[in-house]
C-alpha cells in the first residue's frame, strides 16, 4: 500500500463521518412542565361533621389547617382528628395524625404519629399506633404497610403491615407479628 492510497482512504472516512454528522438533527430537550397547584380554599380550625340518612353522626373531622384542591380532588390536613360514631351516635373511634389527605372517594390517608383510640368501654382495641394508615370512611376498612402496635384490654401485639375493618372488629397483622395476652384485665 502506498502513501497516497492510505491518505485517500483516510480522506474518504473523514468525509463519510462529516456527512453522517451533518445528517444528525439536534432536537431540543422537551421542557418538563411543573405544575404548581394552588388550593381552591384553605381553612384554619376546620370542623366538619357527616350525618347518615337518619340524621345521626357518622364521622367528624377536625384539623388545625386544611387545603382543598379541586383539580386533584383531595384535601390535605395538618393535625387531623377523625371521630367515627357507632349506630347510636356515640363516638367509638378517634384517629389522630400529624398530616392527612382525604380523597373524594372518602379514603383518608394519615401519616406520621398515627394514633387510634377506642373510646367505648367495650372497645376490643384500646390504642393502635403506626406511622401510616389508610382508612375507607364508607366501608371502615383500613390498611397499612408500616410497623403497627396495638393494645387491647387483654392483649398487646406488634407487627408490620395491617389489614382490618373497624366495624367488624377485625385486624390482621401481615408480617412479623407477635402478641402478649393477659389473663386478667388491666
Amino acid at each position: 500500500m502506498n502513501k497516497q492510497t492510505v491518505l485517500f482512504g483516510l480522506l474518504f472516512l473523514a468525509a463519510l463521518a462529516a456527512w453522517q454528522l451533518g445528517e444528525i438533527e439536534l432536537v431540543p430537550e422537551p421542557t418538563t412542565k411543573t405544575e404548581n397547584f394552588q388550593p381552591d380554599f384553605t381553612a384554619r380550625e376546620l370542623v366538619t361533621t357527616r350525618f347518615n340518612e337518619q340524621g345521626k353522626r357518622t364521622e367528624r373531622l377536625e384539623s388545625e389547617y386544611a387545603e382543598y384542591y379541586q383539580v386533584l380532588e383531595q384535601a390535605t390536613f395538618t393535625k387531623p382528628v377523625v371521630y367515627m360514631f357507632d349506630d347510636k351516635g356515640a363516638a367509638e373511634w378517634k384517629l389522630t395524625a400529624e398530616t392527612g389527605v382525604l380523597n373524594t372517594d372518602d379514603n383518608v390517608i394519615l401519616r406520621d404519629k398515627v394514633h387510634l383510640d377506642g373510646l367505648l368501654p367495650a372497645s376490643f382495641i384500646s390504642t393502635l399506633d403506626t406511622s401510616y394508615l389508610e382508612l375507607d370512611l364508607v366501608t371502615q376498612g383500613m390498611r397499612s404497610n408500616q410497623h403497627i402496635s396495638i393494645v387491647g384490654q387483654e392483649f398487646q401485639t406488634e407487627g408490620v403491615g395491617l389489614k382490618g375493618h373497624l366495624e367488624r372488629k377485625y385486624f390482621e397483622l401481615l408480617d412479623k407479628g407477635h402478641a402478649t395476652y393477659f389473663n386478667e384485665k388491666r
